[in-house]
């Protein structure tokens, strides 16, 4: 018999109840981590690539549909090759992938990679596209913003990469406190014209437990302060994120570092909390914790994607356990 836990949220004024299930799926579901998703519909999902296990593990090229029920394999004649790390976000109902990392053989260093894939579900068809990233990159986030019709790219580098109508510009932000120089982070959107990042890491390990909000009419970034009544996720990179509602956004595990370092992947500490980040205002915001009594295993890597009023759990890696994960987990508030 399958136990349903439960776990109130408490939030200003409203009560709500999210419960962590295990999910129906019964046909083969990708096991992967630092794979790309995205949602074609209100409960559709596309996703792509990944690494099928811990490091040296292979790359995979596969495309999975989930159609809000069970996930299926997409046969596809032409299709990018093999990657882990890249940005991805959906964009007139159409699934591109930006970039990311071909670890290639053990020991070679792998390939970054600069190149943009399109993917359309009606035709079942990838295509790689004439633009290009301004320079090869990995472990960065991306992000559709309605109102500007576009998709917004973060990286470790100063400007933002936009993406509109097949074409890559770059464009300069503003701020007195910026996310600059952070990968693996967690982003969301808010509204039809802002989004939220969370998290991240260095290239020297140095992690971060901020809240960034970004005003694209302005394009501004705002470093959100944290309203005093309320606790906070800890420092950490890596984390899955979604929307929520219009001032809303829901977060999922990620990983920390021990005091003794990052020792090569072996100091990481898979978080397996829950967190919704409600935004009061153009600078404040309110952190809440569920306690779930049954919840997913920490993890890294994974992806948090919106199925109709729910919320899917995919993949994602324990760096402990070197432990690729492929059960899907349902949050259904």
């Amino acid at each position: 018999n399958m136990i349903l836990p439960f776990v109130i949220l408490l939030l200003p004024f409203l009560s709500v109840v999210h419960s962590w299930v295990w999910s129906t799926v019964s046909s083969q579901a990708p096991k992967v981590s630092g794979h790309s998703v995205g949602s074609i519909s209100s409960d559709e999902i596309i996703l792509f690539g990944g690494l099928t296990g811990p490091a040296g593990s292979p790359c995979t090229d596969d495309t999975w549909y989930f159609n809000g029920k069970e996930w299926s394999l997409v046969d596809c004649d032409q299709k990018p090759r093999v990657r882990m790390y890249a940005a991805s976000a959906v964009l007139n109902e159409k699934f591109y992938i930006f970039g990311g990392w071909d670890p290639m053989s053990p020991g070679s260093g792998g390939e970054f990679l600069d190149d943009i894939w399109q993917f359309d579900w009606t035709k079942k068809e990838w295509k790689c596209l004439e633009s290009k990233l301004p320079y090869p990159v990995s472990r960065h986030t991306a992000c559709t913003i309605s109102n500007e019709n576009s998709i917004i790219i973060h990286t470790y580098q100063k400007n933002l990469l936009v993406f509109k109508e097949d074409f890559i510009t770059e464009q300069e932000t503003k701020g007195d406190h910026q996310p600059i120089g952070y990968s693996m982070c967690a982003v969301a959107p808010l509204s039809s014209t802002k989004m939220v990042l969370f998290g991240g890491s260095t290239k020297n390990q140095q992690m971060s437990q901020d809240a960034y909000l970004l005003d694209t009419e302005t394009w501004t970034w705002t470093k959100l302060l944290i309203a005093e009544d309320g606790e906070a996720p800890p420092i950490m990179a890596s984390c899955s994120a979604a929307p929520m509602s219009e001032n809303q956004l829901l977060l999922f595990g990620g990983a920390g570092i021990q005091p003794t370092g990052y020792e090569g992947g072996m100091g990481l500490v898979p978080q397996d909390e829950t967190w919704m980040l409600t935004v009061l205002d153009d600078t404040t915001a309110r952190w809440t914790k569920t306690d779930c009594l049954t919840k997913p295993d920490g993890r890294v890597a994974a992806s948090l994607s919106p199925v109709g009023s729910s919320f899917l759990l995919q993949g994602g890696y324990d760096p402990l356990a070197k432990c690729t994960f492929d059960a899907p987990w349902i949050l259904k508030p």
